[in-house]
């Protein structure tokens, strides 16, 4: 998932230690927080989501002093996902320490305290474990086929995995279908009475194969195909006449932190400036942090600013296709749940006019 990791905050009990400064390397923004219940290494995600990171001598110090378990309390009574690292080794050599009772701790961990344990081979692996935490809990998980997938072995077998993904095909009937019509191409172009003179497909399965073949494609799969629809029909999103400012507007603050906004609109008629982020999924409180984040640093923005010097006021939209119940705490920002139906007819539309131009240049 690439995204811009300004995006992403993470606050942490020791800011100035060696990850969190990788950390704020990548871009993330680190917040310091004090705690008052030990010398913990702690990343605080989300209201619900926060991890711990031991090395594997400092596990066995926490079980030696028992800060493991005092902290294992806390993290179970403050947050539903309670995360442990163990980063690195832990060397039961030199310490003759019990792998017994380290094994008994891991598995109190889980078993008595409800604390996720995670391993990681080093601090780079332990970076790189948080970040996509932080991604997955701040602003999503990207959807994850459920298609198994294998390498293909051949060309021939590649053509037949290619017909197993239609209705009813398994591979017998991908490879029936495949040494009936001779290639992929002609499958895709045969039509229901073509189909049905193959053994094993009657009228239903026919038509349904003919219908995924031959359907307009009508989704909203990403949020860039909200910004296409929205650039297209600014009425999607705005019931009075407004103009298009910038699409992925970047804003670097003076900490060189990078911030990129899906849409900046000025709307004339109020002489507002409207910051517009965009989500294909559910609106939650860290994509209203997010959109105020950018709220906040528009004066670093030289094309905002020159707006905002002539006392021209500024609000943020947050827009999505799904129905949500969310609603901002300042009165500076609004939700609009977008048609999605009407979403897909735009997307059609600037299909059909990109398919057309192509045309015109072909002839």
């Amino acid at each position: 998932m690439d995204i811009d990791l300004s995006v992403l905050n993470i606050s942490t009990t020791k800011p100035d230690g060696k990850p969190a400064k990788k950390l704020a390397e990548l871009g993330i923004n680190i917040v310091p927080i004090e705690e008052d219940e030990g010398n913990v290494d702690r990343y605080i995600i989300s209201q619900r989501l926060a991890i711990e990171r031991r090395t594997g001598s400092g596990f066995l110090r926490g079980i030696m002093d028992k800060t493991l378990f005092t902290s294992a309390i806390y993290l179970r009574e403050h947050f539903h996902i309670p995360v442990l690292i163990v980063e690195g080794e832990i060397n039961y050599e030199y310490t003759m320490f019990d792998p017994q009772a380290v094994r008994g701790a891991l598995s109190s961990m889980m078993i008595q305290y409800g604390i996720n344990v995670l391993s990681t081979a080093n601090l780079e692996d332990t970076i790189s474990l948080i970040t996509m935490m932080t991604r997955h809990e701040q602003v999503g998980i990207p959807e994850i086929s459920l298609v198994p997938k294998r390498k293909a072995t051949d060309l021939p077998d590649m053509q037949r995995r290619i017909i197993e993904m239609l209705p009813g095909c398994g591979r017998i009937m991908a490879r029936d279908l495949l040494q009936h019509f001779g290639n992929v191409r002609d499958i895709i172009n045969a039509n229901e009475d073509d189909l049905l003179c193959m053994r094993g497909i009657g009228k239903k399965k026919a038509s349904e194969i003919h219908h995924v073949l031959n359907a307009e494609y009508e989704a909203v799969d990403t949020e860039k195909n909200l910004e296409d629809a929205i650039e297209e029909s600014y009425d999607l999103l705005f019931k009075q006449p407004v103009e298009l400012v910038d699409r992925q507007h970047h804003i670097f603050t003076e900490e060189k932190d990078k911030h990129i906004v899906d849409m900046v609109f000025f709307d004339p008629e109020s002489e507002e400036l409207i910051l517009v982020e965009l989500k294909r999924g559910k609106l939650n409180r860290e994509h209203y942090n997010q959109l105020r984040r950018y709220l906040d640093n528009a004066p670093k923005s030289k094309i905002l600013y020159s707006f905002l010097e002539r006392g021209i006021p500024i609000r943020g939209i947050l827009a999505t296709v799904e129905d949500c119940k969310f609603k901002p705490d300042t009165n500076d920002v609004s939700v609009c749940i977008i048609d999605k139906n009407r979403v897909i007819r735009v997307l059609k539309q600037i299909r059909k006019k990109r398919l057309e131009l192509i045309n015109q240049k072909e002839s």
